[in-house]
């Protein structure tokens, strides 16, 4: 019996060490599995700082090089190819690389920014300065190369000392941008919704104030503010030109127009189409689906300055915008 006993007992003692020893291999792969995926997803998204010695980026099949000579916008920016010889030979025959004297608009594929006077537009502006300006970026192209506003369709990738970063992802990671797809470019569809339910979760940037994703349909498209000849002539020439940016219609009845003074214009049964534009007049006239009267009797918006609130019919804030004038 003893002997059998010592048997068992060094059957139960190896058994043991092997089940840690396997616990051990198992811990080993697995951190290494995550310190790979981890290092290669974030390399994305590393490097917030202003680069400054980066290495020259080669181009690729779909990738060219460009310099940034403005920013627009959080989702537009200005270029100049490097070398549009180069970018011709890149393998692409249907990419557009346009003349090496001329300058481009693009647009960031896969994200929509905060527009004029919307929560967050300047910061997301500010970012993309920070970023890119007056630096050489790689253009990647989808399927679709250009709007309909003539821009270039862009993924934008900035070369870091030790990785790649992906301009685009980087502005919905940190809150400033959400993801915006049009089929058939989505070739970075996943990423994009992954970091930005991230930013969503934290609640950090535009995510901080989103309650309902209405406020961020209607822009300021345009603004009049000045009209020709005599204001007081012509009042229906001073006019707020908004946008529906959103793909599904915006009911605005109760929501209001205020200047800094105290003047009010408050919409009545009014429906905003997805993806078109009205306008708020200030003179008088018979309201349509794409104009809208003020019916005041005197200019509303001063041409040496104003602001512009916009509210929902809940009295949610959701334009504020302030111009300097002549």
């Amino acid at each position: 019996m003893a002997g059998r006993k010592k048997v068992t007992a060094t059957s139960t003692l190896v058994a043991i060490i092997v089940v840690i020893v396997i616990a051990i291999v198992v811990f080993v792969v697995f951190v290494v599995f995550v310190v790979f995926f981890t290092s290669s997803f974030t390399g994305l998204f590393a490097g917030t700082q202003p680069v400054t010695g980066a290495s020259p980026m080669p181009a690729t099949p779909t990738r060219t090089a460009a310099n940034v000579t403005r920013v627009v916008d959080g989702d537009t920016i200005k270029i100049e190819y490097v070398d549009s010889e180069d970018a011709g030979d890149s393998g692409e025959d249907d990419v557009d690389v346009g003349d090496s004297d001329d300058e481009e608009s693009v647009r960031l594929l896969g994200i929509d920014t905060p527009e004029k006077g919307q929560f967050y537009f300047e910061g997301a502006k500010e970012r993309l300065e920070e970023l890119v300006a007056g630096r050489e970026v790689m253009l990647e192209t989808d399927k679709t190369n250009r709007d309909k506003y003539d821009r270039l369709l862009r993924y934008v990738f900035l070369d870091q000392p030790n990785s790649i970063l992906f301009v685009n992802g980087l502005l919905v990671r940190e809150g400033l941008a959400k993801v915006l797809i049009y089929p058939p470019d989505d070739k970075y569809e996943e990423v994009l919704l992954k970091v930005e339910a991230e930013a969503r979760s934290q609640g950090i940037g535009i995510w901080e104030c989103v309650y309902d994703d209405e406020i961020f349909c209607i822009s300021i498209f345009y603004f009049r503010f000045n009209a020709k000849g005599d204001d007081r002539e012509n009042l229906n020439n001073e006019y707020v030109e908004f946008r529906n940016k959103c793909t599904y219609a915006v009911g605005m009845a109760g929501w209001t127009v205020r200047d800094e003074y105290g003047h009010e214009y408050a919409f009545q049964e009014f429906i905003a189409q997805p993806k078109e534009k009205f306008r708020l007049r200030t003179g008088s006239g018979t309201d349509s689906g794409t104009d809208v009267y003020w019916n005041s009797k005197r200019p509303i918006w001063n041409n040496n300055g104003d602001t512009i609130e916009v509210r929902d019919a809940s009295g949610m804030l959701v334009l504020n915008y302030s111009y300097e004038g002549y």
